[in-house]
């Protein structure tokens, strides 16, 4: 679509900002004396993706920003700065509200950078030039008409109540204003517009004025609200002007308590804001990089960083967080729901790790990149519409939501449109002599400097097989380094092959090596071996997910009711509102563990021949699910984790009682024993459902309650468990009960206790073996907790049968049949700390509901034969 942009600025305004700028601009320079950058990056021009899949992400996006008037993103500025116009605003964030002007900023990088990625097509690339013109002339007249160098969507009174010298409202200015300024600086550097570097440099002088007269007290108001990377981009001006006076400002923005506490290893992340984390990090990061090995604490402490939130906060796609937020360390299982992987976390995650391999050289880095490249970014997309995702759910049975085009304008509707104009920017590095080949993607390279130009075609993993052709070479010698990814299938290396002849080449720090006098023509071929992975969650090792070569995988599990709900600002996630079976059973007759079928895995989800597609072997989803590539996953509900269970013989009936219509507040089937009622939550969830809340006791009670009778047999074992959690008590005990009638008359027998509180959730696992006298008229299971004026959180409840398999022996804590030593050398380990995979119900003892080392203790005097058998009995 074409549009005609207004002109709004008078032939006198036009020249007084000519005038201005004589006066104002500065000549640009590069604070270079202090470089410590190993690696450099080649400029987009330089490097074309020619891969379909991802030229077509660059192309719906570039659709995208020309579709949009820049004239109605303008609105706010100019309304702001007092000047007339006639565009409304768009809708969402960007309409009236204290986030507006946001949008503009993420708009004029992906501008500029899609500017630099359409050189080829003359028309869209004078169509891009024109709108940044006329955004940066714009921006201009508002800044003049201001005054003071001011430049924002909305008046100056956001940055007073944040600042406390005002009582109102306010979001997150400075957040707003990082993207306006790093906008501005982008324009000038990838496009070249100089009035833009006038306008970020008058922009960075109020700034400085402002942040110049905090005190402590102020600085710290101010810096405990949302500021996106206020000190990156200033920095990164200081760089463009000299001006000791942006450097400064940039200061202001450095919390090095923050800082020192994460470069001395120490994990303080959990409960913080995510995406206001993560920005803090990558401007520390370049104030190393911007004043050299002085600041080498700043560069320590992004290491770390980054160390601690790959190790502790990390699902497997690369992404990270629940709700926006850094949970406890470790606990990810826990917290796989709808609003996991917030988009902009990942777009900051591959900032802050390209920079770090640029100053690091370090492969760990390009590691990372690709996998949150693949399996978080281009995840992100609607191949058909261009739009992007807010949160990535690693909850099973969720689906992709994706932003609109004009009424929503969320965060990760700007890094998306920033996401797929510089899809080309990571692939190649230098360090001035070798050539770094990061990524394997269908792409050309041309190195003029060096008088190389290369084309690489690849198709990994359909293909293990990469050829690159050099198309012109210097006349010396030059190496090129090609990354090993740490996904080549082990106990393979990759081959290398020059002009097809194999070559020894030498693994230096994770590349391979190719050193050689090029001549156009030659070809180099490496073969890399992939192979299906597993990852486990640590806090669930049970709770897995499969990848193959650098693809994470996930299998469709259907599209019906694919409905949203509202979250916080205008924000949708995904609904479950339909029953997911999310165990996948594994038959122990085939595989007698579930460690055992993990580690066989390249023979339990096999890959269909000359697809990337899988299936599994020896579970009750034999060739039921099937496993593709999860980032072209866009139209159904899925799962990337699946958790692992077992049977023998028969199959499980699994999820007698589902939580089908829990979100939508159908509980049908559900009822109370007792005073009452049953009510849907939204405030508290175990994981990816709602919980069960029951409500408005006056005395004591029993529930809620699930009758089961119909779907029962006499003489069969059933395991039940649900996750509770109460709400105004610090401690009070949880019982779990089964309620039987038959023509003996009613039996209670509790399964399984607990201490439960309002702190965390808590698992009731207990079973039950169904003896009846003539007719059952009755079979439930219900919740028992304190008496009036708390409420109970029920969430994850259900009822297994196990028909035809030996039970569970208390003791047998690896699931291998007998108790034996190695039994009691796993609990060990286990009490220990040490990260083994055990039945925690089988090690359970003295039926305490946890395992410690009495339990231990009981293993230990039953193996040596102090006594006959152990407490618990199956």
């Amino acid at each position: 679509m074409t549009y005609k942009f207004k002109k709004t600025v008078s032939m006198y305004l036009i020249g007084l900002l000519s005038f201005s700028f004589i006066f104002i601009a500065q000549t640009p320079l590069s604070v270079n004396s202090a470089s410590v950058e190993l690696i450099k990056q080649f400029d987009m021009e330089q490097v074309k993706i020619t891969d379909p899949y991802y030229v077509n992400a660059l192309n719906k996006d570039v659709e995208y920003l020309r579709s949009i008037d820049p004239n109605r993103l303008l609105a706010g500025f100019k309304k702001a700065a007092g000047l007339s116009t006639s565009y409304s605003n768009y809708g969402g964030w960007e309409n009236n509200t204290l986030i507006q002007g946001h949008t503009m900023g993420h708009y004029m990088t992906a501008l500029a950078q899609a500017y630099k990625n359409t050189k080829s097509d003359s028309t869209v690339n004078a169509d891009l030039k024109n709108r940044i013109d006329l955004i940066i002339s714009e921006l201009q007249a508002c800044q003049n008409k201001n005054g003071n160098g001011y430049l924002f969507a909305t008046s100056s009174t956001q940055f007073d109540v944040v600042e406390g010298k005002v009582s109102g409202s306010s979001w997150v200015p400075w957040y707003t204003m990082h993207k306006i300024m790093t906008g501005l600086i982008d324009i000038y550097k990838l496009q070249g517009n100089p009035a833009a570097l006038t306008v970020a440099s008058n922009l960075g002088n109020w700034i400085y004025n402002r942040a110049n007269s905090w005190n402590s007290s102020t600085q710290a108001r101010v810096l405990g609200v949302e500021y996106g990377g206020m000190n990156d981009c200033l920095y990164e001006l200081y760089k463009l002007t000299g001006n000791s006076n942006h450097l400064t400002a940039a200061h202001k923005f450095d919390e090095t308590a923050l800082f020192n506490t994460i470069a001395a290893g120490n994990n303080n992340l959990p409960g913080r804001h995510a995406n206001t984390t993560i920005p803090k990090f990558i401007g520390a990061l370049n104030r190393y990089s911007t004043l050299g090995t002085s600041e080498a604490s700043y560069l320590t402490a992004a290491q770390q960083f980054w160390t601690i939130v790959l190790r502790d906060h990390t699902y497997v796609t690369g992404g990270n967080s629940q709700d926006e937020h850094f949970r406890a360390a470790g606990k990810l299982d826990a917290y796989r729901d709808n609003v996991n992987n917030e988009t902009c976390n990942s777009y900051n995650m591959l900032k802050l790790s390209r920079e770090l391999f640029r100053a690091t050289g370090d492969v760990k880095y390009a590691d990372y990149y690709e996998n949150a490249y693949i399996n978080e970014i281009m995840a992100s997309q609607n191949p058909e519409t261009g739009m992007a995702t807010y949160f990535k759910a690693m909850g099973t049975g969720y689906f992709k939501v994706f932003s609109s085009q004009f009424n929503h304008f969320w965060c990760c509707t700007g890094t998306g449109m920033e996401n797929f104009t510089k899809l080309n920017d990571s692939i190649y590095f230098n360090n001035g002599s070798d050539l770094y080949v990061n990524m394997y993607l269908s792409s050309t390279l041309n190195w003029s400097e060096k008088g190389l130009s290369l084309t690489q075609q690849a198709d990994i993993p359909l293909s293990d097989t990469v050829t690159f052709t050099i198309n012109s070479a210097p006349a010396s010698a030059m190496k090129v380094k090609f990354r090993s990814p740490s996904w080549i299938a082990a106990g393979q290396n990759a081959i290398v092959k020059v002009n097809g002849t194999a070559v020894n080449v030498a693994k230096v720090n994770g590349y391979l090596d190719v050193s050689r006098v090029w001549k156009a023509g030659d070809t180099v071929e490496l073969t890399m071996p992939a192979e299906v992975k597993v990852s486990r969650l640590t806090d669930n090792r049970n709770a897995v997910a499969f990848t193959y070569g650098p693809l994470v995988l996930s299998a469709g599990l259907g599209t019906q009711s694919m409905t949203t709900q509202s979250h916080g600002v205008s924000v949708l996630k995904a609904t479950r509102n339909v029953s997911i079976k999310e165990t996948i059973n594994i038959n122990t007759a085939a595989s007698p563990s579930i460690d055992g079928w993990v580690g066989n895995i390249k023979n339990n989800l096999v890959r269909i021949p000359g697809k990337l597609e899988f299936v599994l072997r020896n579970t009750d989803e034999d060739n039921n699910l099937k496993f593709t590539p999860h980032y072209k996953r866009y139209t159904d509900r899925y799962g990337i984790y699946f958790k692992l269970g077992t049977y023998q013989g028969d199959q499980p009936t699994d999820n007698l009682i589902a939580n089908t219509g829990f979100e939508s507040g159908n509980t049908t089937g559900w009822a109370v024993n007792g005073a009452g009622s049953i009510a849907v939550s939204n405030a508290q969830k175990h994981s990816g459902t709602y919980s069960v809340l029951h409500t408005g006791r006056t005395s004591s009670w029993n529930g809620p309650i699930y009758n089961m009778t119909s779907r029962v047999k006499n003489g069969e074992t059933y395991t039940c468990s649900g996750w509770v959690r109460l709400d105004n008590a610090a401690s009070a005990p949880v019982i779990m009960t089964i309620k039987k009638t038959d023509d003996s008359g009613t039996s209670y027998t509790n399964i399984a206790s607990s201490t439960a509180s309002n702190s965390s959730w808590v698992e009731l696992t207990g079973k039950y073996t169904l003896d009846v006298d003539g007719g059952l008229s009755e079979l439930s299971i219900y919740f028992e907790g304190p008496d009036s004026g708390i409420n109970l959180y029920v969430d994850d409840a259900s009822v297994k049968v196990y028909t035809g398999g030996s039970e569970q022996k208390y003791g047998d804590v690896n699931d291998d049949g007998s108790i034996n030593t190695t039994d009691f050398a796993l609990l060990k380990q286990y009490l220990m700390g040490m990260q083994v995979d055990i039945n925690l119900q089988a090690a359970d003892l003295n039926g305490d509901n946890s395992v410690t080392s009495v339990d231990f203790a009981i293993l230990k005097q039953y193996l040596l034969g102090l006594i006959e058998e152990l407490p618990l009995t199956p």
